[in-house]
């Protein structure tokens, strides 16, 4: 999943479910920025202070390091399937897409876990960082966060309008070869369009064909029951279609559409009252200091850098800051799961 779907998407359904527009927005920003939180070096808020930051952004990474595959990639972004030492012979590193009717996911666990904190402004955001990681497993089920054959992507087609199928060369054979077998790397972003159906061979020999807008869809329904559940709960579990259809409509016409990222997103801005999502809005309003826009650093230059920051007046209470914790205890959660 990408922008469009982890905040404007997000932020949508939080809507419709019931919550108001800052707490939709809170979700919704929270959920994306998982994917924008790329400092991982401790600040100095407040003299002889120290505050840890969590890096969950998964790009420009050393990858083949098993640290970072089990405490970025598993706890954020493909999210194993139970809790290893309960059930063993059950275990797969291998994400599978959330379903309602299993209490024992992960990915349940981690969103009830959300909701039992007692700060509304900490469980809102807890809940957006666990909304990230579960709608990862609709694009990334079939793929781990470690580095594996079973990531081993061969050739990949994707359908063309008029029929039949296309063939990625570069995907298909250059990338097979040059790029590690973690997550969905060998198949590139295919696995994040929400529009594109297409297929790829596995290492095993086996084909595998995606509709990923059936799977968007499939997100979409799960998270809205998550929501909608928690606002107004009930024996029945909720229906976005029947409760909402136009809206329902919409979202799929949303997520049908074809483009770039960009183009995508403009589509959700004209039908949404979600601001435009910008990365250095919770940085600004917790820290001060030259500038927040670090994520093309070296990790020596952001190391200088975040020297240099202080916290704002109510840092601690700052958005920012409760995202860091609710990272902090995400990926703690799902490393005593999975050890």
């Amino acid at each position: 999943m990408q922008k469009d779907f982890h905040y404007y998407a997000v932020y949508q359904l939080a809507r419709l479910a019931g919550f108001s527009g800052g707490d939709s927005e809170t979700i919704g920003y929270a959920s994306q920025y998982v994917d924008d939180s790329t400092e991982s070096e401790p600040i100095v808020p407040f003299e002889d202070q120290q505050f840890d930051t969590v890096r969950t952004a998964h790009y420009n990474l050393e990858a083949f390091d098993w640290n970072v595959q089990k405490k970025i990639y598993m706890p954020f972004h493909f999210l194993p399937t139970a809790i290893r030492w309960a059930s063993p012979g059950d275990f797969s590193y291998c994400t599978k897409w959330a379903q309602a009717d299993d209490p024992t996911s992960l990915a349940h666990l981690l969103f009830e876990d959300a909701l039992t904190e007692s700060t509304r402004k900490f469980r809102l955001i807890r809940m957006g960082v666990a909304l990230h990681t579960i709608a990862d497993t609709f694009a990334h089920f079939g793929f781990s966060g470690r580095h594996h054959d079973e990531n081993n992507v061969g050739k990949i087609e994707h359908a063309k309008k008029g029929g039949g199928w296309k063939v990625q060369f570069f995907s298909s054979y250059i990338a097979d070869v040059f790029v590690p077998r973690i997550g969905h790397v060998e198949a590139s972003s295919y696995p994040d369009y929400p529009y594109l159906k297409w297929r790829y061979t596995r290492g095993d020999g086996s084909q595998k064909t995606r509709d990923n807008l059936k799977y968007s869809l499939n997100g979409v329904n799960y998270i809205y029951n998550k929501l909608k559940a928690v606002r107004a709960p009930s024996d029945s579990p909720p229906d976005l279609s029947q409760e909402h259809p136009e809206d329902f409509k919409k979202i799929k016409a949303l997520l049908s559409k074809t483009g770039d990222l960009d183009e995508r997103i403009q589509g959700w801005k004209e039908n949404t009252h979600a601001t435009q999502y910008d990365k250095t809005t919770w940085r600004e309003a917790a820290l001060k200091g030259d500038h927040v826009e670090w994520d093309r650093m070296s990790p020596s230059q952001m190391r200088v850098h975040t020297q240099k920051l202080r916290g704002k007046a109510g840092f601690d209470q700052s958005k920012w800051a409760y995202f860091h914790r609710a990272a902090m205890k995400q990926r703690s959660l799902v490393l005593g799961w999975i050890n």
